[in-house]
């Protein structure tokens, strides 16, 4: 079992690492949660709030998983963040974070499906782990029986 100081290090450093990769035509975009970082000529950085407010009108609706995977991750991140009071509820970070997971599978399904485009759900992978890895003890019990 890893201490809510080590907890919260996993989590933030989910923050840190790309969330979904997309790629087409020579291109890469790395998706993260305060932005995206195109790859290519000339290289760019579109901040979330840009994003959502510039950008998205009028695309398809699976652009706002990852919108609302960045805002399930803050409340994983302060869900986490409270197990230094020893406050957390682990089982709702570890929910949290399954959702988070489960926007970026839609996040890169959505991409995925588009011609031409392969996208890679980074997050969806990372987080999953990270609740199997530290988590899961605290879901026994919550989401299935466990017998003696």
């Amino acid at each position: 079992m890893t201490d809510a100081r080590g907890r919260l290090l996993l989590v933030a450093l989910v923050g840190v690492i790309p969330w979904t990769v997309v790629t087409t035509g020579g291109v890469t975009t790395l998706f993260f949660p305060f932005g995206f970082l195109g790859v290519g000529e000339p290289w760019r950085i579109v901040t979330i709030h840009e994003y959502l407010f510039v950008y998205t009108q009028g695309l398809p609706q699976y652009v706002y998983a990852w919108p609302l995977g960045v805002v399930l991750y803050g409340l994983a991140l302060v869900s986490a963040a409270l197990g230094l009071a020893d406050l957390e509820d682990r089982r709702l970070t570890a929910g949290l974070l399954v959702l988070v997971g489960l926007t970026q599978l839609q996040f890169a399904l959505g991409w995925g499906g588009r011609r031409t485009y392969l996208a890679v759900p980074i997050a969806t992978i990372t987080t999953l782990t990270l609740v199997w890895w530290v988590y899961w003890s605290d879901l026994k019990g919550v989401f299935f029986e466990v017998r003696t």
